[in-house]
């Protein structure tokens, strides 16, 4: 029996157009009257995730969200269940990997705000903002303390900049890093320890819930952890890599289809009918 549905937002529960779909959103509200636990399990931050789970109706103080790939776990209110942080030493160890790089734009992720020394943001720099409800702050190296800590670092550029950086995270950066490409344009950088797959387990255990009562949905390169849990149930989207397709149970119809909903009646709802 599933007792909690992880969701990635983009490309997954989203449509193009940015919204959740009205089946897609009929089929989850009825799962969580079923008492289904719905998360979200998103690179972006807790504002860039509310609206949506608003308009869900998951706003109790019990319903959570998995946050910057699993950086940070926190309920609607904002309570921290698991965190991830990076240190002063990695923040200077990505700005190396920065400036061997020309033309890539690198910001850090915090709580409440996105922190870059890049003076010119490109556009993909610019909508994650607002798509994300959450700003940019420039600084000047020397504005940095050394008790900064940040969740994700992020990589944005051109495809082909972002292609070459790729094939300059060694086997030794992969082992120390949790690394994903969640989009053509963007390289996302978690701690180790910091995925969707631990975070959903994690979260999962906190609520006595086994792996094998979680269903996932996925798209991209960051939604890989999730598909890499043995005990998951994985269902990828229409629209998803093939990478991610070649690990699911299941390939269902792709984001402007109402995947979530099929695959979720299907599933789960007619399952339970035959019973």
């Amino acid at each position: 029996m599933i007792k909690l549905i992880a969701v990635d937002m983009d490309g997954t529960l989203l449509q193009s157009n940015n919204q959740i779909g009205e089946e897609t959103k009929k089929v989850l509200k009825k799962a969580d009257q079923f008492g289904i636990k719905i998360v979200p399990a998103s690179g972006r931050p807790l504002p860039g995730v509310v609206p949506y789970m608003e308009d869900l109706g998951i706003v109790g103080q019990d319903d959570y969200a998995v946050l910057y790939n699993g950086g940070l776990v926190q309920s609607v209110s904002g309570k921290v269940l698991i965190s991830h942080q990076f240190d002063y030493a990695e923040f200077k160890k990505m700005l190396s990997i920065q400036e061997q790089n020309p033309g890539i734009n690198l910001h850090f992720m915090r709580k409440h705000d996105y922190v870059t020394l890049d003076r010119l943001i490109s556009t993909q720099m610019a909508k994650m903002s607002a798509v994300s409800a959450t700003p940019f702050v420039v600084k000047d190296f020397a504005e940095i303390p050394r008790d900064f800590t940040f969740i994700k670092a992020e990589f944005t550029g051109e495809e082909d900049k972002l292609d070459r950086l790729g094939q300059q995270f060694t086997p030794d950066f992969k082992q120390n890093y949790n690394v994903a490409r969640s989009d053509p344009k963007i390289w996302e950088i978690n701690k180790k320890d910091a995925s969707k797959g631990n975070a959903v387990h994690e979260l999962a255990q906190k609520l006595n819930i086994n792996d094998n009562e979680v269903m996932i949905f996925g798209d991209q390169g960051n939604d890989m952890s999730m598909f890499e849990v043995a005990d998951f149930n994985k269902v990828a989207m229409g629209n998803a890599i093939d990478a991610i397709k070649d690990k699911a149970d299941f390939v269902t119809k792709s984001n402007d289809e109402a995947g979530i909903a099929y695959a979720i009646n299907k599933l789960i709802f007619e399952k339970a009918e035959k019973r």
